[in-house]
């Protein structure tokens, strides 16, 4: 059984072959004598024609192609090795047959896999670069998909953190949409605030700094963020000294400021009242996600 095989592979090969041939000579014969310009056409004999019609057609061509005959033609030496090429394939039975297969039906526009990897068979330099190339195009298709999920992991946060405060109104009262909530993350339930439709802080255990989470702040990859761009720019980078930019997020917070009234009421009486204020800080949060990016504050 495998050596059945091995033959009837070894056939279609030899009969692939056989065609590849006959569809290049097919295409040169009509770029170079015209369209519609067949191997019998050219030869000026009829496709019933004997064995001996095409060799008296081939020796009186032969005479009229030679090169010597036909010094100032450029393409004499392609065309009188084109036309042996052709005698040979109509003086052979088991060529000719399946020459005027494609004679009658037509060369398909379609030659398969074979026919165009023999034809035009890549170098080395050429599988390397279509290689980087898709693979780059592969990590630019991660990056985005990537993108939309780290939005619709912030929004479901957010609205994980809203449910929370809902579920903990009285009935009757409205519900919050922005303040102090928690979220479950793993098996860990963190402290967080929702600041907007788009922005949640969430609080660490411990002394960690709060991770904020926007969703504008999350980066849209682009073209420039794959590493065969990155890669170099980070050797130039390093090269020249220079440093990535640090980024900060404003963070506002309240803080109780002890206030002495210095005014004298009648009974004499000096009363210390607390008044809350708002107070702008930039907060350094470098080397903390922010939502997939981080927000350069100018100070």
């Amino acid at each position: 059984m495998p050596h059945a095989i091995a033959i009837f592979n070894l056939t279609v090969n030899d009969r692939d072959a056989e065609d590849f041939e006959i569809f290049d000579l097919v295409d040169e014969l009509e770029k170079a004598e015209g369209k519609g310009v067949n191997f019998y056409s050219w030869m000026n004999v009829p496709p019933t024609a004997t064995a001996s019609q095409i060799s008296r057609a081939y020796r009186k061509l032969s005479l009229q192609l030679h090169p010597d005959k036909n010094v100032n033609d450029a393409h004499a030496k392609e065309r009188f090795a084109r036309l042996g090429k052709i005698a040979a394939i109509l003086r052979n039975p088991t060529t000719r047959e399946r020459y005027n297969f494609f004679y009658k039906n037509g060369v398909p526009r379609w030659r398969g896999t074979g026919y165009y990897y023999a034809r035009f068979r890549p170098g080395l330099g050429t599988v390397l670069v279509f290689l980087v190339l898709l693979t780059a195009v592969m990590q630019l298709i991660a990056k985005r998909i990537n993108y939309h999920q780290e939005k619709k992991r912030i929004l479901n946060f957010i609205q994980d953190a809203r449910a929370a405060m809902a579920y903990k109104v009285p009935k009757g009262h409205g519900a919050p949409t922005l303040g102090r909530s928690y979220i479950d993350v793993g098996h860990r339930t963190l402290q967080c605030e929702v600041k907007s439709d788009t922005y949640l802080i969430v609080y660490p255990d411990g002394d960690e700094d709060p991770v904020h989470l926007n969703i504008e702040w999350v980066q849209k990859p682009t073209v420039t963020d794959v590493y065969l761009i990155q890669w170099p720019l980070a050797i130039v980078r390093k090269v020249l000294g220079i440093k990535p930019k640090e980024f900060k997020v404003e963070e506002s917070e309240e803080e109780d400021v002890d206030e002495k009234d210095e005014t004298t009421e009648p009974e004499g009486e000096t009363q210390s009242k607390k008044k809350k204020k708002k107070k702008t800080e930039a907060v350094n949060v470098t080397g903390t996600k922010v939502g997939g990016r981080r927000r350069a504050v100018k100070k």
